[in-house]
């Protein structure tokens, strides 16, 4: 009853509180949620984009399988402009809510501000369009006003760089599709081009070095944009959760299947399946998996890898080895799944 009787003293009134109160935890939410979201290089979305995005993807999938395909492609787009809208929207609701208690007046008539005027006045506080029709009665409400510019300034400043770092991030994630797919159109394809005969080439070898660097970069990337998930590619060749399982399915044939006499150093490979890893739980830890499948994909065709004249290990080391790699297969399924792809 104290706190009550204090805020009566000071002019305020239970709802004027609960106004205030409810408008800042709105505002903090946006500025936390934007701050996770741009800054955070390692921290995935907040926790509000996350949300929105996983609820808006699962709904395109769901039209992507109900037949109509090609919205998805639509997805990465909206969900990135549909977070943006959803930061400025309730930044603009949470001053709002604060300014209504706060005493704004019209600035030629000196009247009290109804809702509708406040709203407008929060916007264009927030969006520092400066139009002065309507003013701040108190020293109070104009630092409250100089604070709701700031935020609105630094929210759309840190939308607008993360709009142009994400597009910048898709071409690179779709630049790393094709290059791996330049290995070959399936894991098997992938062993056999690198076969010169007698050996795996030195060239080979060397594709594989340079795609572990772009690997790792891909997998900070989806750290720093979460929203890279959601980004469909129109084909097959550019599509990265498709590009990731078949490399990863070559590099099981070259250190499972392929007799250890023949295999390429283990220096070029093992690097290459480390930066998979990461490149796997970065999209993990930072996307929901809507789709799961219920168990491992079927093994590549061997019998490709055999007619190239490659040494290939037995039958039964080859039935160890596919159970052995079962949950990671079976992870990289649930990606390319998720992504609305089929392996």
């Amino acid at each position: 009853m104290s706190n009550c009787s204090s805020c009566e003293k000071r002019g305020w009134t239970v709802e004027d509180v609960l106004l205030r109160v409810a408008g800042s935890a709105v505002v903090l939410l946006v500025a936390l949620d934007a701050l996770t979201t741009t800054v955070t290089v390692s921290g995935g979305a907040g926790p509000l984009t996350r949300r929105v995005a996983e609820l808006l993807w699962r709904g395109f999938l769901r039209l992507h399988r109900s037949g109509v395909p090609s919205l998805l492609q639509r997805a990465g787009p909206v969900l990135l402009v549909t977070t943006v809208l959803v930061w400025v929207l309730l930044l603009w609701l949470g001053w709002t809510l604060v300014m209504l208690t706060a005493g704004v007046v019209d600035a030629t008539t000196r009247e009290p501000a109804g809702v509708a005027d406040v709203v407008y006045y929060t916007g264009f506080t927030i969006f520092t369009l400066g139009v002065g029709d309507f003013v701040a009665t108190t020293s109070a409400t104009r630092v409250l006003t100089a604070a709701a510019s700031f935020t609105g300034l630094f929210v759309i400043t840190l939308a607008i760089t993360y709009l142009i770092s994400v597009v910048s991030a898709v071409v690179a994630r779709r630049a790393l599709a094709v290059q791996i797919g330049t290995l070959g159109s399936h894991p098997a394809a992938m062993v056999t081009g690198g076969w010169d005969g007698q050996e795996f080439s030195s060239a080979f070898v060397q594709r594989l070095v340079n795609v572990t660097k772009d690997l790792a970069t891909g997998a900070e990337q989806h750290l720093a944009y979460p929203v890279l998930h959601y980004y469909h590619s129109r084909t097959r060749a550019t599509a990265a959760p498709l590009a990731l399982a078949h490399l990863d399915e070559m590099l099981f044939l070259l250190q499972e299947i392929v007799d250890e006499g023949a295999r390429p150093e283990a220096a070029a490979v093992a690097p290459t399946r480390r930066a998979v890893d990461r490149y796997l739980e970065a999209v993990m830890a930072t996307s929901s998996m809507p789709v799961q499948v219920d168990g491992p994909p079927p093994l590549p065709d061997v019998s490709v890898i055999r007619s190239a004249g490659i040494p290939v290990v037995d039958e039964a080391h080859l039935r160890m080895a596919a159970v052995a790699a079962a949950d990671r297969r079976r992870s990289l399924a649930t990606m390319v799944a998720s992504d609305g792809w089929t392996w």
